[in-house]
């Protein structure tokens, strides 16, 4: 077909002659309706509660000791089951973290502190406590779930199996220890957010992110095994450091002789902090970093997400060293000038003092 559209400028269009053969064409698939993407919706939400309910009924079952069984079984990523599954649980551990703050946690530290202390000591108080419960959570989920797999030590075993595709398959148990920490991680990355802002806020969402995206790369990439060893060691020494801080607002809050007693217990409690800290962070995860490092490489060679992994070991190990570097210039402070131990990531009393002022002008 020709067309002359303007003097001596011709447009020359070929048709194949079968295209014009209706016998000939293909339908073109029709658009989906809203009720068959509701169809499929549900489905995809049957099939992520179903695994959901699955993984936590073998999680609590193993802690129980009546975990059903099941032959360990590879990630799943037909419809992205996983991540929406990850997704879920982060929703859902903080609708739990919140609803407990607001509900039960808030009211009892503004009775624990009483009528002398401040809103945002109360807040702090209260975001101490839920951390102290989910570190204390999963420090024992890690002691019972890690130490029992057949790949816990020598950490030669965390990498002889990668070649055969082994290390890629976790039991449901393990899933779920896996997912639900990730999941709380996740969830902290959105609550720093609200929570009252520390000195630390930028480290804190450096560490929330490093870990969430080191938990996806090593589940997906077969690096589960020391991924949930680093979980079990990186756990333990938080919980006095919270039990410290809440007895150190508890003191401040009441004064007088309790003052004494709470700033006596807060002492004790970082002490434990400070040595489960240097053994757990500094002593034995270094040796994991190392393995990652050196060991690793013996039986496999390293690929991007490999290589991921282990620099983002580094980065959680450079956190850790900064970290206890601000412990120790509170360790020194104490014994220099006999001052209390005390969170050197939480904002300063005279700030707290000066934010109330504002808001009651």
């Amino acid at each position: 077909i020709e067309k002359r559209n303007r003097p001596g400028v011709h447009f020359v269009v070929r048709l194949n002659h079968d295209c014009l053969d209706t016998s000939r064409a293909q339908a073109l698939p029709a658009r989906p309706s809203l009720s068959s993407l509701a169809a499929m919706a549900l489905a995809s939400w049957s099939t992520v509660s179903g695994e959901t309910k699955r993984i936590l009924v073998a999680f609590f079952g193993f802690l129980t000791g009546d975990e059903p069984k099941a032959k360990p079984r590879a990630p799943i990523t037909d419809g992205y089951t996983d991540l929406l599954v990850f997704l879920f649980l982060s929703a859902l551990v903080f609708f739990l973290n919140w609803g407990f703050r607001k509900a039960l946690v808030e009211p009892l530290a503004a009775k624990l502190l009483g009528k002398r202390s401040t809103k945002s000591k109360v807040q702090k108080f209260a975001q101490s406590c839920m951390e102290m419960v989910f570190y204390a959570a999963f420090t024992v989920f890690g002691y019972y779930v890690v130490p029992g797999q057949v790949w816990f030590w020598p950490s030669s075993l965390w990498w002889s199996q990668h070649s055969s595709g082994e290390d890629l398959l976790v039991t449901d148990t393990v899933k779920a220890y896996y997912l639900l920490y990730a999941s709380r991680y996740a969830q902290g990355i959105i609550s720093v957010l609200i929570e009252h802002k520390r000195k630390d806020f930028w480290e804190m969402q450096v560490h929330h992110l490093t870990t969430v995206s080191l938990i996806g790369i090593s589940y997906a990439g077969g690096w589960n095994r020391v991924g949930a060893v680093v979980m079990a060691l990186l756990d333990p020494a938080d919980v006095p450091l919270h039990v410290a801080k809440q007895f150190k607002y508890i003191g401040d809050a009441r004064g007088g002789r309790v003052q004494k007693t709470m700033q006596l217990g807060a002492d004790i409690f970082f002490v434990i902090f400070m040595v489960l800290f240097a053994v757990m962070r500094l002593g034995l995860y270094p040796y994991v970093v190392w393995s990652a490092h050196r060991e690793g490489p013996t039986f496999f060679k390293y690929g991007v997400g490999a290589s991921s992994c282990v620099a983002l070991l580094y980065v959680l190990l450079g956190l850790q060293v900064y970290w206890f570097a601000l412990i120790l210039k509170v360790a020194i402070k104490v014994v220099t000038s006999g001052g209390a131990a005390e969170d050197v990531r939480s904002d300063d009393e005279d700030e707290d003092e000066e934010e109330e002022t504002k808001k009651l002008k």
